[in-house]
């Protein structure tokens, strides 16, 4: 009885396997792609003991491009574009993005530098203008964000005078935020979705 029985399960599952369709390929589903978003990254330390650094880790996807550009501001209203870069479209998965700024009044020099994940390029000048001022700062984008139409990452601040007004970067959302005083200049790196100050130069 048994084995009449398992030759009829058998005989059943020749059958059964007969008759079976074949299987059809499922469709993979790619994870959803995340907007860009710039991480900052503690865990670097400054290349140069001379510069105030900040580096920020990119991660995820941007459709347009985005502007990376370094203006300075002047109390008469006046600006000067020193660069204006473009990041391209596409997928990001961990390029880094290095800014780094030196204000020396004793010799009289300052540099601005952007590095996109190995790509880096300084701006520089020396003159004996810059020995005259008398007080400079610095703030940097401290926490991480996702691109908007504009994103102050770097605020500089230098004047002739003995003392000099301050205004936190987080209360700067456009160019027009950017008040100066008599004997004042500023320098800003943004990001943002149009150009600022005129069209881009290079590309990244």
């Amino acid at each position: 009885m048994l084995k009449q029985l398992l030759v009829c399960s058998l005989s059943a599952l020749l059958l059964a396997g007969c008759s079976t369709e074949e299987a059809v390929p499922k469709k993979v589903v790619k994870p959803m792609e995340l907007p860009l978003e710039f991480k900052l990254d503690t865990s670097k330390n400054p290349s140069d003991p001379d510069k105030t650094e900040a580096v920020y880790t990119m991660t995820g996807k941007i459709d347009n491009p985005l502007y990376l550009t370094g203006i300075e501001y002047f109390a008469s209203g006046e600006q000067k574009i020193w660069f204006t870069e473009t990041i391209k479209p596409g997928q990001y998965d961990g390029e880094k993005l290095k800014l780094g700024q030196e204000f020396n009044t004793t010799k009289g020099y300052r540099s601005y530098m952007y590095d996109l994940d190995g790509l880096m390029q300084e701006k520089s000048e020396e003159s004996d203008t810059l020995k005259r001022f008398m007080m400079n700062g610095v703030e940097f984008r401290d926490k991480s964000f996702r691109p908007s139409e504009y994103e102050l990452l770097m605020f500089e601040k230098s004047t002739v005078q003995t003392s000099m007004s301050g205004k936190s970067m987080d209360t700067i959302h456009s160019p027009k935020g950017i008040k100066l005083k008599k004997g004042e200049r500023a320098f800003t790196i943004s990001l943002s979705t149009t150009p600022v100050g005129g069209s881009s130069d290079d590309t990244l």
